[in-house]
């Protein structure tokens, strides 16, 4: 059994105007979504993402076509561990972070996607089984609105069945961010989960350590689920600080790559918990290795989870077989290249999104028409951003 093809998929949303919508790192125009296609003896296919590719689909495909296609065409897809080394090692020397791991998350989640469909059986089969049936899930939401508008999306996300709900912030006044959560949490009460994202490695304007404390000491009698990313990724050090001095759970990682990007996190305890993504960090291969690395340091996973139907069935799959990734993100964007792809809907109960079961490989399917109707658009604008210095 060998690799006959590896090929990339562009797919993508133009947002209508009233669609877009705004976060601390501008505003969001359209979706772009990379999909890597592996072909197996010529038969047989499997599919991964890659995480957060809207700004390269074009280099991506690229990189694949010329860099990793070689690396594996004629390979035994079950080789999953001589693939990722082959991969990373291979490329180390010009991306052990940022785009490359990316791209080996694609083809790695492509790979368990391929061996659960030769196999018949689910891709949390062949990573440890079903260590939970169902998970608490989270809307993931809260875009530049007013309070009001808030509140009542607040209303909307706890009928749905949600345990609770992210909030983004990262303006240019740090005082503008408090009071909108201090108001919201006294509008909406005690009981619903606020989960509060600073986005700090996008803004143009990134919170010093200072500035972060000042945050947390005015926030903390809001009781807050969480604050993620109030500093920059490479800032361990203020994380550390951060995390003991404010009884708010302080988590990161989206912006994390691989285990050695994860490892001073980790051991140092600069965070309550971790936020890897399998479509970013690389792949479910690595995630398991990343999450066994956390569960050794009695620290939990919380999975960034935000791309296409593939992305999300992924770390579904992970979450479902890993025991300390407890709970999972819901994007509550327009998110058509999720929903198109789902070979069955996820169902929201009480605050539990139940694991969707027994379908070969990811459960994710990729029609022709799909293919068609979401054509990549080569638009410059896929977000709208601007940046001021500040002195």
């Amino acid at each position: 059994m060998k690799i006959s093809n590896v090929e990339t998929i562009l797919l993508s949303y133009r947002y209508q105007q009233d669609e877009a919508w705004k976060w601390s790192g501008g505003a969001t125009l359209q979706r772009n979504s990379v999909l890597v296609r592996i072909t197996v003896d010529d038969n047989i296919t499997g599919l991964g993402e890659i995480g957060e590719s809207a700004y390269l689909p074009k280099a991506i495909e690229q990189m694949i076509e010329l860099r990793f296609k070689p690396m594996l065409m004629g390979e035994n897809p079950f080789d999953t561990e001589k693939l990722w080394q082959k991969m990373y090692v291979f490329s180390s020397h010009y991306g052990r972070r940022g785009v490359i791991p990316t791209v080996i998350s694609g083809i790695d989640i492509a790979l368990f996607d391929i061996i659960g469909k030769i196999l018949q059986r689910p891709v949390y089969d062949l990573i440890g089984g079903k260590y939970r049936r169902r998970f608490r899930v989270y809307a993931s939401g809260g875009m530049s609105k007013s309070v009001d508008q808030l509140v009542a999306e607040a209303k909307d996300y706890i009928a749905q069945g949600y345990f609770g709900f992210k909030v983004r912030i990262g303006s240019e006044d740090p005082a503008e961010d408090i009071e909108m959560v201090r108001e919201l949490r006294e509008r909406i009460g005690p009981k619903t989960a606020i989960l509060v994202d600073a986005g700090q490695c996008y803004t143009n304007f990134p919170w010093t350590y200072d500035t972060a404390l000042r945050v947390c000491k005015k926030l903390e009698p809001c009781d807050l689920y969480w604050l993620e990313e109030p500093l920059h990724p490479d800032d361990i050090d203020g994380f550390i600080r951060l995390s003991a001095n404010t009884v708010i759970p302080i988590v990161a990682g989206e912006n994390e790559f691989t285990r050695y990007g994860f490892k001073e996190l980790i051991e140092r305890h600069a965070v309550s918990m971790i936020q890897p993504d399998v479509t970013r960090t690389g792949g479910i291969s690595e995630c398991k290795r990343v999450a066994a690395m956390a569960q050794a340091h009695h620290m939990r996973y919380a999975p960034h989870i935000f791309g296409s139907g593939v992305g999300f069935m992924a770390n579904m799959h992970f979450i479902a077989s890993t025991p300390n990734a407890f709970v999972m993100e819901y994007d509550q964007t327009l998110n058509p290249l999720r929903d198109e792809l789902l070979v069955k809907q996820p169902v929201y109960k009480s605050g539990y999104v139940e694991l969707i079961e027994d379908l070969p490989g990811l459960g994710v399917e990729l029609r022709d028409e799909t293919i068609k109707r979401f054509a990549y658009h080569d638009e410059d604008a896929v977000q709208k951003r601007e940046f001021v210095p500040v002195f």
